[in-house]
């Protein structure tokens, strides 16, 4: 077992840091002293992870780990650019030669993951901001630099920093990075014995003069700041990542509710563009969403992509059709279903250098986050508005359809949902509002409700019975009791019972056959409805939330 002091600043408002001085750039920054308590374990084996990844000696990975709180400094943070930060005792021991190289090999360490993160990302990667307020990854990168200028700048005459640093802020981007790391280096290799020894209060530069720094507390803030931006470059490309499946998820959707209320006749005899069908269409978006997976794989492995397919596109399209025109309706949806499905795992599966990587073929960009992600959902959208302008031309409406269309649009829809959710920081998920005041453990809750309101008619219209259920009166009274008695549920329990809803809802749809789908009863609330009809209400909700989850992330 290996016992590590550790030394926390506390903020005002609870926000803790916690530091272990003995693994220098290890820290945890949390919204409690219990929590940042809670992850340092895994904090410390991750650091030995690093530390092996770099070829530093580590203890071994079956080694027990325990926490001792060595100390505790208040009134710091919350941990933002210009806050003070705590001086701890061990920041008061001198530093030798010897333990300054040591710092800058683990320095360079830090640097190289961070570069390797971002030195190839597109500049719209580079600028995107998740929301108004975030810092953005090139903004990330000078902030770094200039922090390392300024942990210099506490230890130092003024008059002796590095005379490069005076017009820094001209130069691009990288070369302004790689210029403060060499200079920073350079200068603090020059520190006299008594500024590796001494406690300086620097006036200049700061609003905090009282503020005490030392050479190991500049040192450790070097590495600690520079991993904590780096974790947080992760967070922005894995938000980027997010949003552009959220896109992917969007179009798809919108695609499929195009095809609702049209009958298998209309889907599959009638042309629409052109010759193609519908069953068409949709034979020939899954094909390219093929294409896609095979052409952005053979990138990842290093291989040539072959392009013959956009080469000549007519017959490409017409082999793709032509492959699946003897299939049924719902063996075309299943298609559309698993190549969808398939290539966004593997989209998912990659790390976020390589999905984040420049990448050129052919003189064309081909960087995952910029081009092809981009093609497909606006060939999705497309073709969405060719159907609805084919059905508003034909003045197609309809009460039902087939029922692997409108179980392919329910899981649309839901992944829709789950994508929009995943916006959603982790952390602000219980208690950031999204919805009005409702959280977005609030929303999910409500989906479920109604979920499982609707499992219940489904279940007496399968059974050949007009759905009795609840009669809702006012809808706004209804969802907020249903919110407050949920309002102490754990996450967890929310997120298994909108599943669970789900699955229920799917039982009764997956037994039902298409004669008992077409079905009309008396609804509660009004004229006759279908089985169909009545699902459908489910397919509009979550995409409701969707939209309004994606609206709140855009505002923020």
């Amino acid at each position: 077992m290996i016992r590590y002091p550790v030394y926390l600043e506390i903020a005002d408002d609870g926000w803790c840091m916690a530091h272990v001085l003995d693994l220098p750039g290890c820290t945890v920054r949390a919204p409690s002293r219990d929590e940042a308590l809670r992850r340092l374990p895994n904090a410390v084996r991750d650091y030995h992870g690093w530390l092996r990844r770099h070829g530093e000696p580590a203890p071994p990975e079956e080694e027990s780990i325990e926490i001792e709180i060595a100390g505790e400094s208040s009134g710091f943070g919350p941990f933002d650019p210009g806050d003070a930060a705590a001086l701890f005792r061990p920041d008061h021991e001198p530093v030798n030669l010897e333990e300054m190289e040591h710092y800058f090999r683990l320095m360079a360490h830090a640097r190289t993951d961070l570069l390797t993160l971002v030195r190839d990302l597109p500049d719209d990667v580079l600028d995107w901001q998740s929301d108004p307020c975030s810092f953005n990854i090139r903004r990330s990168l000078r902030h770094i630099g200039n922090a390392e200028e300024w942990y210099v700048s506490r230890l130092v005459p003024p008059e002796t920093l590095p005379p490069e640093w005076e017009r820094d802020e001209e130069l691009p981007t990288f070369e302004f990075l790689e210029m403060e790391r060499r200079t920073a280096v350079a200068r603090l290799r020059l520190l006299t014995e008594e500024e590796r020894c001494g406690v300086f209060y620097p006036a200049h530069w700061t609003q905090h003069p009282e503020e005490p720094w030392t050479a190991r507390k500049a040192l450790r803030r070097f590495l600690e700041h520079e991993r904590e931006h780096t974790a947080q470059v992760r967070e922005i490309l894995a938000a980027r990542r997010q949003h552009l499946l959220a896109c992917l998820a969007t179009e798809r959707a919108g695609l499929l509710e195009q095809l609702i209320g049209l009958d298998e006749r209309l889907l599959t005899e009638v042309p629409m563009l052109d010759s193609w069908t519908v069953k068409d269409l949709l034979a020939h978006i899954a094909a390219w969403d093929r294409w896609e997976e095979r052409t952005m794989k053979c990138m990842v492995d290093g291989e040539a992509p072959d392009f013959t397919a956009v080469q000549d596109f007519d017959a490409s399209n017409a082999a793709f059709v032509a492959e699946w025109r003897d299939r049924t309706l719902a063996e075309v949806v299943a298609e559309l279903q698993a190549a969808r499905a398939d290539w966004v795992a593997w989209l998912k599966s990659l790390s976020e250098v390589e999905f984040f990587r420049r990448r050129s073929y052919a003189g064309w960009d081909w960087s995952f986050s910029v081009v092809p992600l981009r093609v497909q959902w606006q060939h999705d959208a497309e073709h969405a508005a060719q159907v609805a302008a084919w059905r508003e031309a034909e003045g197609l409406r309809g009460k039902t359809g087939p029922q692997a269309v409108l179980l392919a649009a329910l899981a649309a829809a839901r992944d829709e949902l789950l994508t929009a959710a995943a916006l959603v920081p982790v952390e602000e998920r219980a208690f950031r509002p999204v919805c009005g005041k409702w959280t977005l453990k609030d929303v999910l809750g409500h989906l479920a409700d109604w979920e499982w309101f609707g499992v219940e008619g489904l279940r007496q219209m399968a059974a050949g019975h007009a759905p009795q259920v609840e009669h809702v009166e006012d809808i706004d009274v209804w969802n907020q009791v249903h919110a407050e008695a949920r309002r102490d549920q754990p996450w967890e329990d929310v997120w298994a019972d909108l599943h669970a809803a789900r699955r229920a809802l799917l039982e009764v749809l997956e037994g039902m056959s298409q004669a008992e789908l077409d079905r009309s009863f008396p609804f509660p609330w009004g004229p006759q409805g279908t089985p169909y009809q009545w699902i459908w209400v489910y397919f509009r909700h979550d995409r409701e939330h969707a939209h309004g989850l994606r609206s709140e992330e855009m505002e923020q």
